[in-house]
């Protein structure tokens, strides 16, 4: 499998592209970034696939910062760290990885995603209403208004 072959990526329910602006990074002296603002993950695709990965991985934990670790502003050796570990677990653990991924109906949950995505998986704060009701009026073509919940209906 090939980096061109990733498609996007979910992170509580924002669709991150995953490109390859070699240009850019070279010229910016990066291996890879995360573009809160363009919800774009680029990884140089000219360097051992092996480390291809372990950027994914590291641009992939700013990411789920941005998105559920707001405000903790968790600095780049932070980041570093827990991709480095994610990273190790992930590949040496295939049971672990197939343990977390089944699904007895894979099909229908895939089929089910939706914005709802960014309230699973942690624990609920007073700002998740605002965060849901932002993401469906920009998903519903609105601008947001701070403060003013949207209907998704």
């Amino acid at each position: 499998m090939k980096l061109e072959d990733v498609q996007d990526i979910i992170v509580g329910g924002l669709v991150v592209e995953v490109n390859s602006p070699n240009m850019d990074l070279i010229n910016s002296g990066l291996l890879g970034h995360y573009l809160p603002a363009c919800l774009e993950i680029g990884i140089r695709d000219d360097v051992p696939l092996q480390l291809q990965g372990n950027i994914l991985v590291h641009e992939t934990i700013h990411a789920i910062a941005n998105v559920y670790c707001e405000g903790l502003n968790l600095d780049e050796a932070q980041v570093a760290g827990i991709a480095q570990g994610l990273y190790q677990v992930l590949t040496d653990n295939e049971d672990f990885v197939r343990f977390i991924t089944q699904s007895d109906h894979k099909e229908d949950a895939i089929a089910e995603r939706s914005l709802n995505t960014i309230m699973d998986a942690h624990i609920r704060t007073p700002s998740d209403d605002l965060a849901r009701s932002t993401a469906v009026a920009a998903a519903n073509g609105h601008a947001p208004v701070l403060g003013h919940e949207y209907d998704d209906h």
